[in-house]
């Protein structure tokens, strides 16, 4: 019985662990596209409005063409690049959010 109580504790940081470290909002909420643009060089900056529209469009889950979002700021592309498009609310404080 003891064995339950200790996986079960186990299993519930486990999902803890893995919601904060890929869901949580890591900055208060601002005004502001839903996402901005990580560069290569890691700094981070608003999106122009063509990058707004590419980012609203609807894409089927197997086109290529879809837009790659990272869901954490130091996730690195498929290509091994750190730019990328990232939720405004998964960069940390720490990053400024160029305009």
């Amino acid at each position: 019985m003891i064995w339950i109580l200790i996986i079960g504790l186990i299993l519930i940081g486990l999902i803890g662990f893995i919601y904060v470290r890929n869901f949580m909002s890591l900055r208060p909420k601002d005004d502001g596209f839903e996402y901005v643009l990580v560069k290569d060089d890691g700094s981070v900056w608003e999106l122009e409005q063509e990058d707004q529209e590419y980012l609203t469009e609807e894409f089927h889950p197997n086109d290529g063409a879809r837009p790659y979002i990272k869901s954490r700021y130091d996730q690195l592309t498929p290509d091994g690049r750190i730019g990328g498009f990232i939720p405004r609310r998964r960069v940390p404080r720490r990053i400024k959010i160029n305009k």
